[in-house]
């Protein structure tokens, strides 16, 4: 490490029972710095799910935003079982702890889901799945086989108690709207439900988590989701938009980084008077956990490019056509000022 390199210190704050962090994302600050002063991978992300997916979510980061469908459909070129596989066994020969599963379209419905997870789970590193809940994850057998592999769970929750605006955030914007087959709110809850009687959030980390993107809709809301979070050994993953994918245009419900900071803040107060947990709200996430995608991980899209981390900052090349770990050595200046930080998202406040 050089010596611009600082380790949050909030990394040493997994074992609360609160939340704070889950699996898969629960390093030390020790491990943390050996990891970047070795060079090692420890939480990469992959879309090693099809681009399929029955939603239409306007905000939608790994989908072409110049599009013109309705919907996510399979892409030609996508990566094979095989190379996935490949991919997953790359990523644990170059030491990573987990892999996030992130699309590219939803991964429950994917038809190597279950290969892809359990051959995560054998090699050791914990599957985290980002996932919209209400297609697979209502059925208590499937989620006891998920649960069964040590995944993580990201659910997808904009709202826990408006349902037009969350129903609408899986519709799409005005220009890509469609109806709804099922009640996207309902099943969600349902889905959220049989997570937690599964005992997802029984773990310490936990291994359930919610994704929130802060905007205009729900704003007033976030505090309330976090303290159900909190309260329910959940993890919360308070962001605002990546500048790729449909949400590298403006999006006109975005916040202000004054407005998403003062949240922080808020939710950092209500940390520390409430729950006993004192950590600083300058991270991506708002309950204190630094990021360790970018610098400690890479980013592979469903056709085999590769990134430095989801907010597409640096192209690297196609693992179809060079080893993972010569992406990965292209990246070392990024580990040299990791501070947990997020500069995808802070070049999307200075763009839009």
């Amino acid at each position: 490490m050089t010596e611009q390199t600082a380790v949050p210190t909030e990394f040493d704050m997994i074992q609360t029972g609160k939340g704070y962090t889950m699996k898969g994302w629960d390093f030390t600050s020790t491990e943390v710095a050996d990891a970047l002063a070795n060079h090692r991978m420890l939480n990469p992300a992959y879309e090693l799910a099809s681009n399929t997916c029955p939603w239409n979510c306007s905000h939608c980061f790994t989908e072409d935003p110049h599009n013109p469908e309705k919907s996510k459909r399979k892409l030609k070129g996508e990566m094979t079982l095989d190379e996935r596989i490949n991919l997953i066994d790359q990523t644990a020969d170059l030491g990573a702890k987990s892999i996030n599963l992130i699309g590219a379209g939803e991964p429950t419905i994917d038809k190597y889901f279950w290969e892809i997870t359990e051959h995560i789970s054998r090699r050791e590193m914990t599957p985290i799945v980002y996932t919209e809940g209400a297609l697979k994850l209502t059925d208590p057998d499937f989620a006891k086989r998920l649960y069964d592999t040590g995944a993580t769970v990201v659910l997808k929750v904009n709202s826990l108690r408006d349902e037009v605006y969350q129903n609408a955030t899986v519709r799409g914007g005005t220009e890509r709207s469609q109806p709804l087959t099922i009640n996207y709110f309902e099943k969600r809850n349902e889905a959220l439900e049989v997570l937690m009687d599964a005992g997802f959030n029984d773990h310490d980390p936990t291994r359930l988590a919610f994704d929130t993107i802060i905007c205009k809709e729900n704003y007033d809301e976030i505090p309330e989701i976090h303290r159900y979070a909190r309260d329910n050994n959940i993890f919360s993953l308070f962001v605002n938009y990546l500048p790729s994918g449909r949400s590298s245009t403006p999006m006109q419900n975005s916040v202000t980084q004054q407005e998403q900071f003062a949240m922080f803040e808020e939710l950092a107060k209500i940390d520390r008077n409430e729950y006993g947990l004192e950590h600083r709200a300058i991270f991506p996430y708002a309950g204190g956990v630094p990021c360790t995608i970018r610098g400690l991980g890479l980013y592979i899209k469903i056709k085999g490019s590769a990134w430095d981390c989801p907010g597409e900052l640096q192209s690297l090349g196609n693992i179809r056509e060079e080893s993972l770990e010569s992406m990965w050595n292209k990246t070392n200046s990024i580990r040299e000022n990791y501070d947990g930080g997020c500069a995808p998202r802070q070049r999307f406040w200075e763009n839009y």
